[in-house]
């Protein structure tokens, strides 16, 4: 009887992990990236210029296909060695229009390779957007990386967490990272389940981390008021470029076959 109840709590543990946390909840955003020519006006918005952070000299461009469009069934971002407004490289970086409160986030995503690169799908808490008393700058807005990946550290895949209390500028972020051989070669599935007291991180179906809430409040906690996504990829920059640009590297591509959010 011991041995078997003791069988029937290892199952149901194991049926427990290996779940789909898809099972149960309904698409309520995607975007398959069907056809050609530039991403859908009504679900992605532009952001425009050289970014203000983290030293990345790429100059984001807007509604310009050189840099951001349909082809194949995929998003295409791609990073151009090219004069431009001033700068010397450009490329693309795509968010959401709508925000989202929970759910399953699901991107099936390939990256690019080769030193300077720096692609990532993230998201930044909606009160970002906001004017006035609702708005709350970074870190406390909340930030949650599903993806970063450097070019001249190709094989590793990293999942991150920043928030007031823990974020890079005080290298006290939560981050895991998983080696990934030949990342680039292929593509990859990304998932992010967040729920109201856990975000669990997920690659090709099986979760590799998880960030709960400690409840010492929302310096810790941000995660319960809406979010946008993010899909860029980023040249240069203190991480990205912190051995340097390969200028053999242009143009380079990273490729979004799907975008799909559950609730």
């Amino acid at each position: 009887m011991v041995i078997t109840t003791l069988a029937s709590m290892i199952l149901a543990t194991v049926l427990v992990e290996d779940l789909d946390p898809k099972v149960g909840k309904k698409i309520v955003f995607r975007d398959e990236f069907s056809g050609t020519g530039l991403p859908d006006k009504k679900k992605w918005k532009y952001e425009v210029g050289v970014p203000n952070k983290n030293g990345e000299p790429q100059y984001y461009t807007e509604n310009r296909l050189e840099n951001c469009r349909k082809a194949k069934g995929n998003l295409v971002i791609e990073g151009r060695k090219e004069k431009f407004k001033g700068a010397d490289i450009t490329s693309a970086a795509l968010e959401s229009n709508q925000s989202f409160l929970y759910g399953y986030f699901e991107v099936r995503a390939k990256v690019p390779t080769g030193r300077g690169t720096w692609p990532a799908i993230w998201f930044l808490g909606q009160s970002l957007r906001e004017k006035g008393s609702a708005s709350r700058g970074w870190p406390l807005c909340g930030e949650i990386d599903l993806m970063e990946n450097v070019g001249y550290d190709p094989d590793q895949i990293h999942f991150s967490i920043h928030t007031k209390k823990y974020n890079h500028i005080q290298g006290t972020q939560k981050t895991h990272t998983i080696t990934v051989p030949k990342a680039s070669e292929g593509f990859h599935t990304y998932g992010l389940d967040w729920k109201p007291n856990v975000i669990d991180f997920y690659f090709d179906g099986k979760k590799v981390y998880t960030y709960a809430n400690d409840h010492t409040g929302e310096e810790a906690w941000p995660f319960d008021k809406p979010i946008y996504m993010i899909l860029n990829m980023a040249i240069g920059g203190f991480w990205g470029g912190a051995k340097g640009i390969d200028d053999s590297i242009f143009p380079c591509q990273f490729l979004v076959d799907y975008v799909r959010v559950y609730r």
